[in-house]
């Protein structure tokens, strides 16, 4: 690829740019980031981040994160021609420095070396030269001085062996979406044409097609040729590298990485590389002040503010006044009128500006335009001019950075240093945002987005007023939504409410997929709360074994664990938390157990769980074995509720069953043992229980156990004995048909029968039970719902029943679904609401 180019000129040309990188300078600003030439004299470089970016179709796809190193590797190897990358993303993130970067490597014989000349090309001239008409050979032959005209000439007709650089595309965007008709493009390097022709006919490959370029911009690339790259910043390997370069000293530079990764919206910061630098600037400066290092995001913007301020020697006036004017520049790019017309006029020529400012321009001509430094500069001073000004109103179309810093300038620790340059902020402006802030809380916590939750939680949290706190949310209908996909910052910032508030009802974790560092940080909410939801939950021993700890010292009475797969370690770690616990309700439906899991269960159950009174394994395989391990600690214990529905059990664990029913500390007020092969064995033993004097149970679940017409026999003994305390009995999906059904009727004919409900589904009942069912039904004095979907009932019984239902009011429901039953009825049906069909 190398083209006819002397050793001597390169090695001319490689000298000239190593002193282009030496002396490249960046605004001479707190905010303005580290200087390239101080970077790559100090051995301070530190690899980006960036991931592939595909905007097509209306959507974005991104890639995995890599090293910028990397991919130039790849995206310009040897032997590759007309190769145009573009790195794009925020003021801030490095894109000159590893352009820079890039450039000296070349230069240095590093990378790269199949080019036989990297040109860099000047976007910012190209844009400004309007009008006025030049070659591109020319306007690279004056960038590059130390390449005489004959030689550049031969380089550009050899484009294959070049690598051009174009750094800072976004000055130029709007030429790419309104690009020159083909016509007026150019592709002689000596055609003379305007700077934005000449630009566009580079980038449409018009002008040296067989060049190869590296481009970065503010927004990706629209044109198809273009391969797209995000700079998304410092990883935290990365930026634990930065704080290592930054500070000579290991274990300061690890003290002070920690804290900035705790401090509060700094992380959320500190993957832009610039801000990366003047954090760690602010550490050094504080550090050598013996003064306190910020503990917030907004404390950290009003030290730099303080610090800027302080540098240039202005008074407090003035610098009110300069805030006030920065205040009110809301774009990103302000024009010459922006500036002048907010109250800056004056301080054109006052150094002070460029602290915060970034000028693109003489400053005296009206075409300059402004930029900020720093965005988040921007959004802090935007914020603070709300309580230096009476006039600004808190705007409602604003980043969320905004409000974090209308919240956090409210805390007079975190607004101090700012107050020390520009004098005291109005406490009736504070008053008002406290009141705004209570209005907003109010508005969205009542509502079911979950992410405006989250924004919620997170301004609360950086007021750091801990009744402020406590204030808003007793005055909010809080909508305790699933909290399953919050942000990494949520999970402290729900945590700091909750500690506030010192309770927390309901938890809802529903499809959680959480971390061991977000359970973490969950831990003072979670052990704060009194339910918590985690169904459908995906948690990892390390997630678990910090769950633990949150249950193992909270106040949690209910925990449900629904539909989540437990480990046989992460449920023994879960069972040993809870065993001196005053949990009360255990929900571990279809959470995968086996028998052998039981064994952790009814060894904690053996040593504590002394408040249990809830226990659910439905939908489990414990099967008889582990089930007798959990009956056999269920008789020390004093639980109301047992669930084992789906449990694949049988007979054979019916007589533990039976003793635990008829033992002597049972309050068993509920069990479920539907969809277990009990057969007629197993239902006589629990029918014979249930005629114990100390049995207390009220309503039993026994649907698809596989039961006969004796069991049903024994069942109806049991409703009239007197003795039974049963009020709701499920026996549906037996099929036993009409004949079993009679010992129901009988039963509720009884005066000691006390059923609320029966459910009789899939019984295989006909029409010929219809006249005794109605008759009992008629005679009891308690019964409300009864269930009789799936069975075979016709036309034919829908009159009776409709009279049934009318005469007897005190019947809530008569469930009639997925009968044998034509439309022909159904207007019958509907005169009477109480009967669904």
């Amino acid at each position: 690829m190398q083209s006819e180019i002397s050793y001597d000129v390169q090695q001319l040309h490689k000298e000239a740019l190593r002193n282009s990188v030496l002396n490249s300078t960046l605004p001479n600003s707190l905010l303005g980031g580290q200087p390239v030439g101080e970077v790559i004299q100090r051995g301070h470089y530190t690899p980006l981040s960036v991931c592939a970016y595909d905007h097509g179709y209306g959507r974005v796809k991104r890639g995995d994160w890599e090293a910028f190193e990397d991919v130039i590797s790849r995206e310009f190897p040897p032997g590759s021609v007309g190769r145009r990358v573009v790195f794009h993303g925020g003021v801030g993130m490095g894109k000159t420095t590893v352009v820079e970067k890039v450039i000296w490597d070349w230069t240095t014989g590093t990378r790269l070396q199949h080019y036989a000349l990297l040109l860099r090309v000047p976007v910012l001239e190209l844009a400004a030269l309007g009008g006025k008409p030049e070659s591109l050979q020319s306007m690279l032959g004056r960038m590059h001085p130390q390449i005489s005209t004959e030689t550049l000439s031969v380089a550009l007709q050899s484009p294959q062996s070049l690598l051009l650089v174009l750094d800072g595309l976004e000055q130029s965007q709007n030429l790419l979406r309104t690009p020159p008709s083909s016509s007026s493009l150019v592709c002689d390097v000596q055609q003379e044409a305007t700077g934005p022709v000449l630009l566009c006919s580079l980038l449409h490959s018009s002008l040296l097609p067989g060049a190869s370029m590296l481009i970065t911009s503010r927004e990706p690339g629209k044109l198809e040729s273009l391969r797209c790259f995000e700079v998304v910043g410092f990883s935290q390997s990365q930026r634990r590298m930065f704080f290592q370069e930054f500070f000579d000293d290991v274990g300061l530079s690890e003290r002070l990485f920690q804290q900035s990764e705790l401090a509060l919206g700094v992380y959320e910061q500190c993957y832009r590389p610039a801000f990366c630098w003047t954090l760690c600037s602010v550490f050094k400066t504080q550090l050598e002040s013996k003064n306190t290092p910020p503990e917030t995001l907004t404390h950290l913007l009003s030290i730099i503010t303080h610090m800027l301020l302080q540098k240039q020697k202005t008074h407090a006036e003035e610098t009110r006044e300069l805030v006030l004017g920065l205040g009110k520049l809301s774009n990103p790019v302000c024009s010459y009128n922006d500036v002048t017309s907010c109250g800056l006029r004056s301080f054109l020529h006052h150094p002070v500006l460029s602290t915060f400012l970034c000028f693109n321009g003489d400053v005296t001509s009206p075409d300059t335009t402004f930029s900020f430094l720093s965005p988040v500069m921007q959004e802090f001073v935007l914020a603070a001019s709300f309580y230096l000004d009476q006039s600004v109103q808190i705007s409602d179309e604003r980043s969320d950075l905004y409000y974090t810093f209308l919240a956090g300038l409210s805390d007079s620790v975190q607004r101090k240093p700012i107050e020390d340059s520009v004098g005291r902020f109005d406490e009736s402006r504070i008053s008002e945002f406290s009141q705004w802030l209570m209005g907003y809380v109010s508005t969205v916590l009542a509502g079911i987005h979950v992410t405006q939750h989250c924004r919620v939680f997170r301004l609360l949290q950086h007021v750091r007023n801990s009744s402020l706190v406590k204030e808003s949310i007793s005055k909010s209908q809080w909508r305790h939504v699933s909290y399953s996909e919050m942000q990494e910052p949520d999970f402290a910032a729900l945590s700091y409410v909750v500690s506030c508030m010192g309770e927390m009802e309901y938890m809802n974790l529903y499809r959680a997929k959480l971390t061991d560092e977000q359970v973490e940080k969950l831990i003072p909410a979670l052990r704060l709360s009194k339910s918590i939801n985690l169904m459908q939950s995906d948690l990892n021993l390390a997630a678990i074994t910090h769950l633990a700890t949150a249950l193992a010292e909270g106040r949690t009475t209910t925990l449900d664990f629904s539909y989540s797969k437990l480990e046989k370690e992460s449920f023994k770690t879960i069972c040993h938390a809870l065993t001196h616990t005053a949990l009360q309700s255990l929900i571990l439906d279809g959470c995968s157990l086996t028998a052998a899991s039981m064994s952790a269960l009814s060894s904690a159950l053996n040593k504590g769980f002394s408040e249990l009174r809830m226990l659910d394994l439905s939908r489990n395989s414990p099967k008889d074995d582990g089930i007798e391990l959990i009956l056999q600690a269920l008789q020390k214990r004093r639980l109301n509720i047992l669930k084992v529905f789906g449990c694949e059990l049988t007979g054979s664990c019916c007589p533990s069953l039976a003793a635990v029913l008829q033992s002597e500390n049972c309050c068993l007020t509920e069990l479920n043992v539907s969809v277990n092969d009990l057969g007629q064995s197993g239902g006589m033993q629990i029918c014979e229980a249930l005629m114990a004097p100390k049995c207390t149970l009220e309503i039993l679940e026994l649907s698809r156990c596989e039961l006969t017409e004796e069991v049903l026999r024994a069942l109806g003994s049991v409703l009239t004995s007197g003795v039974s305390r049963l009020i709701s009995l499920s026996v549906g999906l037996n099929n036993v048909g009409d004949t079993a059904a009679k010992h129901m009727w009988e039963a509720l004919r009884h005066k000691n029968c006390k059923l609320q409900h029966l459910d009789l589904e899939i019984f295989t009942l006909t029409d010929a039970c219809v006249e005794e069912l109605c008759e009992s039904v008629a005679a009891s004095s308690t019964l409300s719902t009864l269930i009789l979907k799936n069975n075979k009932m016709t036309d034919s019984a829908v009159p009776q029943l409709v009279k049934l239902m009318l005469a007897r009011p005190q019947m809530a429901e008569l469930n009639l679904r997925y009968n044998d039953f034509s439309e022909d009825v159904f207007d019958l049906m509907d005169t009477c609401p109480n009967i669904v069909y």
